[in-house]
C-alpha cells in the first residue's frame, strides 16, 4: 500500500542479491559509524519505481538480522494542500501560473516546511505527512519515524534550484536512479492508462507534464553519491558510485586541491628533479594551479547557467565573495 494505492511489485532475485542487498549491508555499516539516525535521499526521474523500490528496501531489511532496519519515506506530503494550490500562483515568463496547473512539479512543494522535518529527524523521532491519492490531498503528522536509517524517496531531492539546492546537504547517502527518456515514455503512458485515462488523454498528459519533469529531473538534478540504471524491463543494474567522501567530511568534496610535497607520486618526481639540481616543488605546485583553475571555471559555469545563485555557491563552496566576484566577472 502506497499514498493509499495497493501496488503489485516483483524484483528478480538476482537483483535482489547483487545489488539491494549488498546497497542494505553498506548504508548499514555506515549508520553504525555514523552512530546516529542516517537518511538517504533515493532521488529518480517520474516512472521508474523508486516508490516501490523504498517500500521493498524497508521490507527486504526485515529479513535479515544483520542488516539495520530501513523505514521508507515520500516527500509527496510537502506538497502544499490542494486550498492552497488553488489559491495561489508563480510567475513563469512573465505570467501568473496558477499552482494547480503545475501539481507535482518543484514549485508546488513547501521546501522549508520539508527541510525542517529533515533537520528534526536527526535529533530524534518525528512525524511525518503523506499525499493520500484517494483524497488527492495532504494527511498532516500521520507516520511517525522511528528506524536508524531512513530511505526517502522523490523526483526533486538533489534538484539545484532555488530553495531546493538547501535539501540535498541533510542526506548522509544519496541515490539516483535514471532510464532511457523512451522506456519512461512508455511506462509513464500505461501508468495513467493504468489509472482510467484514454490512450490519448495519457499521451496528452505525458506530453504537457510528465515529459518536462523527466527532463528537468535528469538536467538539474546534483551528482548521487551512486546511480542506478532502470532498464527496458523494470530491472535496475549498478551505474555508477562516486567514492564516499562526504561520509567522513561533507565539505571535502568542495574544497580548494591541497597538493602537498609528501604526496607519494609527485615528492617521488619532486625529489628524483631534487637530486638532478632541480629546485621542487614543481609538479605538486603546478597540480594544484591546474586544479584550481579547472574549480574556477566549473564555478563559473554553474553561476552563468543559472544551476546555482552567487549565494548557493558561497554556501556550498569553500570560496570568499570577493574571490567569487572576480572569478564571474
Amino acid at each position: 500500500m502506497m499514498n493509499g494505492l495497493a501496488h503489485k511489485v516483483q524484483y528478480n532475485q538476482a537483483t535482489i542479491d547483487n545489488l539491494f542487498l549488498p546497497f542494505l549491508r553498506r548504508m548499514s555499516k555506515s549508520q553504525q559509524k555514523l552512530g546516529r539516525r542516517m537518511v538517504v535521499f533515493l532521488a529518480a526521474l517520474p516512472g521508474v519505481g523508486k516508490s516501490t523500490l523504498a517500500l521493498f528496501l524497508e521490507r527486504l531489511s526485515n529479513t535479515d538480522e544483520t542488516l539495520v532496519p530501513v523505514q521508507a519515506l515520500g516527500i509527496e506530503g510537502f506538497r502544499y494542500p490542494q486550498a492552497y494550490l488553488n489559491t495561489h500562483s508563480v510567475e513563469q515568463a512573465g505570467q501568473a501560473v496558477p499552482l494547480s496547473t503545475l501539481k507535482g512539479s518543484p514549485e508546488t512543494f513547501a521546501v522549508d516546511k520539508l527541510i525542517g522535518k529533515l533537520t528534526d529527524m536527526r535529533k530524534g523521532d518525528v512525524r511525518w505527512p503523506i499525499y493520500d491519492r484517494n483524497i488527492h490531498d495532504i494527511v498532516e503528522e500521520i507516520v511517525t519515524v522511528r528506524r536508524p536509517i531512513v530511505v526517502i524517496e522523490g523526483n526533486w531531492l538533489l534538484l539545484g534550484e532555488a530553495h531546493w539546492q538547501n535539501v540535498r546537504s541533510l542526506a548522509d547517502y544519496s541515490l539516483f536512479i535514471t532510464a532511457d527518456p523512451i522506456d519512461l515514455k512508455e511506462r509513464l503512458i500505461h501508468q495513467k492508462m493504468t489509472a482510467g485515462s484514454t490512450y490519448e488523454a495519457a499521451v496528452k498528459f505525458y506530453q504537457q507534464k510528465d515529459r518536462l519533469h523527466v527532463e528537468r529531473c535528469l538536467k538539474k538534478s546534483w551528482p548521487a553519491d551512486e546511480t542506478w540504471q532502470m532498464l527496458s524491463d523494470g530491472d535496475y543494474q549498478l551505474k555508477g558510485r562516486i567514492v564516499p567522501t562526504r561520509m567522513v567530511d561533507r565539505n571535502a568534496l568542495w574544497r580548494r586541491p591541497d597538493v602537498q610535497i609528501d604526496n607519494t607520486l609527485l615528492g617521488g618526481l619532486n625529489n628524483r628533479n631534487a637530486g638532478q639540481g632541480i629546485q621542487p616543488p614543481l609538479y605538486d605546485e603546478g597540480y594544484a594551479h591546474g586544479m584550481e583553475e579547472a574549480r574556477k571555471v566549473i564555478l563559473k559555469k554553474l553561476y552563468e547557467s543559472g544551476t546555482m545563485s552567487s549565494k548557493a555557491i558561497l554556501d556550498t563552496f569553500q570560496v570568499t565573495a570577493e574571490e567569487l566576484r572576480d572569478i564571474i566577472k
